[in-house]
């Protein structure tokens, strides 16, 4: 872009707009404000409680970012509790180091921005008071931050059920919820979930028994290629403290199963039928 003068007015490219001198400078500076607002790419955030989390809504991530969306995933805890005796890695800050590295690996398979961490306690995340303060204020504080920094696009996390009901996971939806309905600005919040007809061929995934959502909540269905299936396989394998070769590879087989090529998401404030985060 190209801006000068003439005798005649002002020269935008090979334009000559007839304004006033001052109103040539108004006029080039929205332009550019607006220039620059559309060159601006999409935001997406994540916020899940563990490292892993992001597996549920893997193939989705990793189409956004393929398009060009930044995609930011945050984590309220490092999982530092979440031991498996194959992987032979002790409770706390062996585990939470391992996992952040995991879910590093993770974000760059998906191509996804770093991984962001609260840093909070797995399992603790509903305590109201303990010497350091990490609770579930703890948790909306920081998702708030994140908002006020990226003003993002679209957020994603767990619906109220939690996937299979794990306390974490509710209350990082509750945090998330809670910080978006009461801000003045209009986010757009969706809970990933799976949807109850999908399930009753097999009702469990990654191992665990879920909790469906009924086809009628679930409005917004996002498509996704092969490339960002494997995307997302290879952001799932990364995640070796957690699951052995042979769990992932049957639990990504149930999930495409139960996705069948769109990954079903709910409007915190309800919706009509969809097919992308990003024009709701």
């Amino acid at each position: 872009m190209s801006i000068g003068s003439s005798a005649k007015g002002c020269v935008f490219d090979s334009l000559v707009l007839t304004f006033p001198p001052m109103r040539c400078l108004t006029f080039f500076l929205l332009l550019s404000q607006f220039t620059l607002a559309a060159d601006k790419p999409k935001v997406i955030l994540a916020v899940f409680a563990h490292p892993d989390d992001e597996t549920l809504v893997g193939p989705v991530l990793a189409r956004y970012a393929k398009q060009g969306v930044d995609v930011y995933i945050a984590y309220a805890t490092d999982g530092q509790r979440g031991t498996n005796d194959f992987a032979k890695i002790s409770a706390g800050d062996e585990l939470a180091k391992a996992r952040r590295g995991e879910a590093t690996c993770a974000c760059q398979q998906l191509g996804a921005k770093p991984p962001i961490f609260f840093g909070l306690m797995d399992g603790d995340l509903g305590a109201m008071t303990n010497p350091l303060g990490k609770n579930i204020k703890a948790t909306a504080d920081e998702v708030q931050k994140l908002l006020d920094q990226l003003h993002p696009d679209a957020i994603v996390t767990w619906g109220p059920e939690g996937g299979y009901g794990h306390p974490d996971h509710r209350l990082v939806s509750d945090a998330v919820t809670q910080v978006v309905q009461q801000s003045s600005q209009r986010y757009h919040l969706y809970y990933v979930e799976l949807d109850t007809n999908s399930l009753k061929p097999s009702a469990q995934i990654l191992g665990i028994d879920f909790f469906g959502t009924d086809p009628q909540y679930l409005p917004v269905r996002v498509a996704y290629a092969k490339a960002d299936l494997e995307a997302a396989t290879r952001a799932f394998q990364c995640h070796k403290s957690q699951y052995r070769p042979k769990d992932m590879e049957e639990n990504e087989a149930l999930l495409d199963h139960a996705w069948n090529g769109k990954i079903p998401f709910r409007p915190w404030y309800g919706g009509t039928k969809n097919d992308d985060l990003l024009k709701p």
